[in-house]
This record gives structure tokens, C-alpha cells and sequence, in this order.
């Protein structure tokens, strides 16, 4: 697959004021470390909530179930999750039926590997944990209620297992994965210090929750970047709702609109003056619609092809810059912003299309 190389075209804007930065997946890269806490964490999950291991037949019978009565009924909430989630699991070359079954298969590869001595890329050993999860979770509970076992769940009722209170998955993996995983990055630091020290404020936005073991907090610390990014700076899951990152601009306004009132200015920061950076194209729609410039970091296991398929191109048609990793991007926005300052008050922003950049960067 060939590699689109285009160079650095397009200007960031002439004042950029805040820096959002996602934080899973973004700040941290799915190393052999966090594959292992992963993958414990979800078997731990898996025995909590009793999930079964389903047959790959049983599984796809489950998943073509659930799309024929979405057509049906198309408000009912477990149906179109089990839709949306096979779909994305396919979307990232997964088969639709990768579920909880897939989590012990790419751990024992995993160890497989570790004990060859085989060389791997990071990326290519961090399935979806969390999306097979919530495949699995889901998948239960439509056989459960084929069966006449449980009650069909409402759309609030379904959230609330999903996210909501102490026992909700996405608070249980956050619990079990912890930080172990983690380590101090100093480069990341003092790219992110370089920032600050130029004036802009930089925040996280994260669908972590926020608090608790293995919360947006904690892994900040673990990070060493507690003394950077202050906690009224990391908004989590729990302070969004009911609003989430994706399609939607809500979250990303709440963000700006909690910086500026912590700031107290005359003149409160601008959406275009703020930079949103994050690992998940979708993510980025709702940043661009609140009028914010956008930044994909892929990773460097997730090459973009010279010619994307339709499909790819419509996603891209939200992004302004792409990276293959987060210190390329603080590198390339922190250039701009001196090159702006010495170029003076009468440069205005030039280029126009996206940008790709595959040299240059920290370490990955």
C-alpha cells in the first residue's frame, strides 16, 4: 500500500490559543505493556459480568438478528449498538463477530511472540478491548431476552450498564487497567511545556473517567505531566454527559467554554483559536463543527494510502493536519507558531488541503 507523502502545506492559524488533546491512545502509545494490562483487564471484566465466550456462529447469527429488527424498530437502542458496533469492528479490518473471544486469542499470540523473540509493531497487538466489551455485553443481554431471561432494556437503562455509577464496563476497565502501564514522558513534557511557555493553555479531553484507579487523573500523573496539565484542565467522561466526543460539536464547546470562564479574560479564547488533537478520526467531526482546527495523530501502524477509498476520504473531509505521532504534531504546531512570530504581524495564513507529515518528531 503506498504511503501519501504530501508535505506540510497547510498554516495553522495565526493565533493559536488552546491545545485539546485526547488522551488514550493519543498521549500514550498501545505498547506490549498496555497490551497485557488490557488484556487482563478485560478477562477480569469478562468473569465480573459473566460474559461467555461466543461462537464465531452463534456470534453472527446474534449481529444479523439484532440489524434485521433494527430495520423494524429503529428506535430501540440495543439493536442499533449491536449494528454500530459490528460495523466499526469491521471498519478496522476486525470480522463483525470479533468479540470477547478475540481477547484471549490476541493475548495468547501475544505471548506467543514474546516467547519466539518475534518483532512486532506495537499497533498490531491492540485490538478493540473495549469495543469487544461492549460487543459481548450486548450480544448477552439480546440472547437473554430472546430467551425471555430479562426484560428488554430501555435506552437509559442500557447506558447506565454501559457508563454510568461504580459498576458501569467502562468504569470497571478503567478500575482493573490501572496505570502500571504507564511511565513518565519527558519529551512529551517539554514539547507540551514549550507550549505553555509561548501562551497557550492546553487541556485534555478524554472518554476516560476522570477519577477513580486507572482514571484520566491518574494517568496524567503517571505520565509525569500533573504539573503541566492541572485537574480543572482534564474533562472526563463523567463530565460530559450527556454529551461525548464524536459527530457532535456539545463536548468540545464545553471544554472551550470551561477554559475561558477559568481564565477570566477580556477577550475569551475563539473555536479558531483552538487546536483539538486526537487518535480517532470520528472524534473529530464535532471538533470541526464547533469551528475548531483538527489534528489526527493515526499512529505509525496506520498508514494512509496515496489514493483512500471514498469511505476514507469522507472521514478525512473533517481533518486538517495528520501525524503519525503526537510529537510530530506538537513539533510542526510549535514551528508554525515561531514561525509566525518572526515573520511578523503582516504574514496572513496561506495553503490550503490537509497535511501529512512522516519525517521529523519525537520519539514514538
Amino acid at each position: 500500500m503506498a504511503k501519501r507523502t504530501d508535505q506540510d502545506t497547510k498554516h495553522y492559524p495565526e493565533q493559536v490559543k488552546l491545545v485539546i488533546l485526547d488522551l488514550d491512545g493519543f498521549l500514550y502509545p498501545y505498547n506490549k505493556d498496555y497490551i497485557r494490562a488490557a488484556a487482563s483487564a478485560a478477562l477480569a471484566i469478562r468473569k465480573q459480568y459473566h460474559l461467555p465466550v461466543f461462537r464465531e456462529k452463534e456470534a453472527k447469527k446474534l449481529i444479523e438478528e439484532a440489524k434485521k429488527a433494527l430495520e423494524k424498530d429503529p428506535d430501540d437502542p440495543l439493536f442499533r449498538y449491536i449494528a454500530k458496533l459490528s460495523d466499526r469492528l469491521e471498519e478496522k479490518g476486525l470480522p463483525a463477530v470479533s468479540v470477547i473471544g478475540m481477547l484471549e486469542a490476541g493475548y495468547n499470540i501475544w505471548k506467543v511472540q514474546r516467547r519466539s523473540g518475534e518483532a512486532a509493531e506495537e499497533g498490531d497487538l491492540a485490538p478493540p478491548y473495549k469495543e469487544m466489551i461492549a460487543s459481548a455485553c450486548n450480544l448477552q443481554m439480546l440472547r437473554d431476552q430472546r430467551e425471555g431471561s430479562k426484560k428488554k432494556l430501555t435506552r437509559e437503562e442500557l447506558k447506565a450498564k454501559i457508563i454510568e455509577g461504580d459498576v458501569g464496563i467502562t468504569r470497571l476497565w478503567h478500575d482493573h487497567m490501572g496505570t502500571s502501564f504507564l511511565k513518565p514522558d519527558s519529551a512529551l513534557a517539554g514539547k507540551i511545556r514549550g507550549l505553555q511557555e509561548a501562551g497557550v493553555e492546553v487541556a485534555i479531553l478524554t472518554h476516560s473517567c476522570r477519577r477513580g484507579q486507572g482514571g484520566a487523573i491518574a494517568k496524567v500523573k503517571e505520565l509525569g505531566l500533573a504539573d503541566l496539565i492541572p485537574e480543572r484542565y482534564v474533562f472526563g467522561l463523567e463530565e460530559l454527559a450527556p454529551h461525548k466526543k464524536g459527530k457532535h460539536p456539545e463536548a468540545f464547546e464545553h471544554v472551550l467554554a470551561a477554559v475561558n470562564h477559568m481564565l477570566h479574560k477580556a477577550e475569551p479564547i475563539l473555536p479558531p483559536e483552538t487546536v483539538m488533537g486526537d487518535d480517532t478520526i470520528g472524534n473529530l467531526r464535532g471538533a470541526r463543527k464547533a469551528g475548531m482546527e483538527t489534528v489526527w495523530v493515526r499512529g505509525t501502524n496506520h498508514e494512509l494510502p496515496a489514493h483512500p477509498s471514498r469511505k476514507m476520504e469522507e472521514k478525512l473531509a473533517c481533518v486538517d493536519h495528520i501525524y503519525a505521532t503526537p510529537y510530530q504534531f506538537l513539533d510542526a504546531l510549535m514551528a508554525s507558531m515561531n514561525a509566525a512570530k518572526a515573520a511578523g504581524p503582516e504574514v496572513k495564513e496561506q495553503g490550503q488541503g490537509r497535511t501529512t507529515v512522516e519525517q521529523g518528531g519525537g520519539p514514538r
